[in-house]
């Protein structure tokens, strides 16, 4: 008898010990990111946002998407992930070559493509060079520098396969599938999926929006219109390593959603790091405007009328240096006044408030879908 009430509790205390409720016997699954062009610069940032719980996933699974032919070299992101011991990082690509009358519809990259979506829970589409106005029916402008048609020609047809357009309707995105599937585009990733969608862009924002000629005419101009350090660093040329990125706010439109929701209320408007002089033109097919410059002629943000989780921003929310770092910049060379951006950020509440929600969402929407997958 004692002996069978001894294998009883002996049982039991194992149950217990398996029980997710203690944390030992639960799954743990993974939640898979993908990012396009994984520079080490790229995967840094998400290494930042993961190790400061802002990206607040543990079991977070990084996979690295590019293309075999791009012109940059990735040997120092796999590097960089080798010292590091990055175990959570992969790097998957994606091979053979597609015209410009192939982007817009299945081709030999769609079964790659649906092999990264079937296998994460969401992807970042990150910022780069500028994309070859022939992708939107028009000629390239003399300020338009389009160095990466290789990246821009699969990106480009990546996002039509996740979210469809306007150039080919009876193509049925991948969306279709996994509606709440996170889709974040950043500055140039905010432009490709514009375009992807069948929208246009503005080639160059000083000469086409405020008419300016020159250089000298942007830096007299509003702060808040100015949306690349760009033009202070050719005024320096040889002072310029630690020139602070550009800053300026931004305020969401009445037909935003989601971009709303990350706005402190009864506060002054967030500011973002700008870092671009292109912009949507024409949104594409149910793609609107969801945010703009405070004086209405820049668009800042993109979300998408039936995908509730796609998202395409104009600004940098990812760059680590807002979170975290010592280097030193400023905004005039001639000024000698240095700070520190996680600084700046921490100081500027509705700014650190605004991207603290937007990496919120994003979390949290990979969490979801990765629950429903793991069903």
């Amino acid at each position: 008898m004692r002996k069978k009430i001894f294998i009883l509790i002996v049982f039991m205390v194992c149950l217990l010990l398996i029980s997710p409720a203690n944390g030992f016997g639960a799954k743990d699954h993974t939640v898979t990111v993908a990012m396009c062009r994984p520079s080490k610069g790229q995967i840094k940032n998400i290494v930042v946002l993961k190790n400061r719980e802002i990206i607040d996933i543990k079991n977070l699974k990084l996979l690295c998407v590019y293309h075999e032919d791009e012109l940059t070299d990735y040997r120092d992101a796999v590097f960089y992930v080798k010292k590091n011991n990055l175990f959570w990082v992969d790097f998957i690509k994606i091979k053979g070559r597609v015209k410009l009358n192939g982007i817009f519809k299945k081709n030999i990259w769609t079964s790659q493509f649906k092999a990264v979506f079937d296998n994460s829970d969401g992807i970042i589409f990150t910022g780069g060079m500028d994309i070859p106005p022939a992708l939107y029916g028009e000629e390239n402008s003399l300020l338009t520098v389009a160095t990466t048609p290789i990246r821009t020609y699969y990106e480009t047809s990546f996002l039509f396969h996740l979210i469809g357009g306007e150039k080919n309707r009876s193509f049925v995105p991948f969306l279709e599938e996994k509606n709440r599937y996170p889709v974040l585009g950043i500055c140039l990733g905010a432009q490709t999926m514009n375009v992807s969608a069948g929208g246009t862009l503005i080639q160059d924002i000083p000469s086409e929006i405020y008419g300016y000629k020159s250089v000298e005419q942007v830096l007299k101009s509003n702060g808040d219109s100015i949306h690349s350090s760009l033009y202070m660093k050719l005024m320096n040329p040889e002072n310029n390593k630690n020139i602070a990125p550009a800053f300026h706010k931004i305020e969401y439109t009445k037909e935003s959603v989601l971009l709303r929701l990350f706005f402190k209320k009864n506060s002054e408007l967030p500011t973002v790091l700008s870092s671009h002089h292109q912009s949507v033109k024409k949104p594409g097919y149910n793609l609107i405007v969801a945010a703009r410059s405070l004086d209405g002629k820049v668009v800042e943000a993109l979300e998408h009328r039936k995908y509730k989780n796609v998202l395409g921003v104009q600004f940098h929310p990812e760059f680590n240096l807002l979170y975290d770092g010592i280097k030193l910049f400023t905004n005039d060379p001639s000024k000698h006044e240095y700070y520190v951006l996680k600084d700046f950020v921490k100081k500027n509440m509705s700014m650190a408030y605004f991207h603290k929600k937007l990496w919120g969402w994003f979390a949290s929407s990979l969490k979801q879908v990765s629950e429903i997958n793991s069903r």
